[in-house]
């Protein structure tokens, strides 16, 4: 009897649909990772230009 190779696309498609979850999953994580770091800068920033306008405020008193 001759295999229809059935079996074997199965096997290919349920491993290249994992292999793309798992990049997909890679892809979301690094971008969460970008978010995180760029919230960081951006508070970082913000509190030192709040320093330097009540730094400002205090020496023009």
């Amino acid at each position: 009897m001759q295999s229809s190779g059935g079996s074997v696309r199965v096997f290919a498609l349920v491993a290249i649909n994992g292999l793309l979850m798992s990049f997909l999953d890679a892809l979301r994580s690094l971008a969460e990772q970008v978010a995180d770091g760029v919230r960081l800068i951006i508070e970082a920033s913000v509190f030192s230009l709040i320093n330097r306008a009540d730094a400002r405020a205090v020496a023009f008193r």
